[in-house]
């Protein structure tokens, strides 16, 4: 398989990174073609080098002798069968950390089904109801459907405690943030949700003229308004700040992509 990067990091939910640091395993490659994707340069131009399923297992426990919460699987959907034999192996030869699988929500389900008992935490995209946007910024089908059918699988292996569901807000785009939060809220009154608003154009953004932009404050406060409206319980919301986006998108050509 191909890593891009791996190392202790700290701009996870505050769940996830805590004061130790998140053990993040960066994969290279992923099923979703998002236009705007902020890590690009690794998901779509396959910045990486190769690994055995054995070096997998040896990266976790380096990770876990770091001292991090977790080892934190990020963007593994195309990687699972390689992954799921390093977790057999890692949990035989005792890691101790809870695992947690990072994913954009488009996975077959019988690979999530395959995973039960070794993963415990789970944190998935939900990034469209409408399945037309799903096709038109992803290059995907029927995402809405797959990424419920996968969060209601997710919620029965490891509970509403541990699975934390993300939903980037796009500029523009008020109607499927509006659903997709009613359908997150619909799973349970106390699923968590992370409100991602750090949205920034990346990629192939500036060919769709309506995401070439950050997300306003205006768009902001709409969407928290919203939230407000639904009730939700349990949640990571991430403040609206003008310049704020530039400082979260990584550069991975680098030997740290987060500094």
């Amino acid at each position: 398989m191909k890593i891009s990067w791996f190392g202790k990091h700290f701009g996870e939910e505050p769940l996830i990174s805590g004061s130790l640091g998140s053990g993040t395993i960066f994969f290279t490659g992923c099923n979703l073609h998002c236009c705007f994707c902020q890590n690009w340069q690794i998901s779509q131009e396959w910045l990486g080098k190769d690994y055995t399923v054995l070096e997998l297992v040896d990266i976790m426990f380096n990770l876990e002798k770091q001292g991090v919460l977790n080892i934190n699987l990020i963007s593994p959907t195309i990687w699972v069968k390689e992954i799921k034999e390093a977790l057999i192996l890692a949990k035989e030869r005792g890691l101790a950390i809870p695992v947690v699988y990072n994913t954009g929500g488009y996975d077959r389900l019988e690979d999530l089904k395959s995973l039960k008992g070794l993963v415990d935490v789970y944190l998935p995209d939900f990034k469209y109801a409408d399945d037309k946007l799903g096709e038109k910024y992803s290059k995907c089908l029927k995402y809405s459907e797959i990424a419920k059918d996968n969060i209601l699988e997710m919620l029965k292996q490891v509970g509403e405690e541990n699975v934390i569901i993300r939903h980037l807000v796009l500029p523009d785009n008020f109607e499927n943030t509006s659903e997709a939060l009613k359908t997150i809220r619909s799973f349970s009154p106390n699923i968590c949700l992370s409100l991602m608003t750090q949205y920034t154009p990346s990629y192939k953004a500036c060919n769709y003229s309506e995401i070439n932009c950050k997300v306003s404050k205006e768009e902001y406060d709409k969407v928290m308004k919203l939230v407000e409206e639904l009730d939700f319980q349990n949640g990571y919301f991430q403040p609206w700040e003008e310049n704020a986006c530039d400082e979260l998108v990584p550069d991975f050509r680098k030997e740290n992509p987060f500094i």
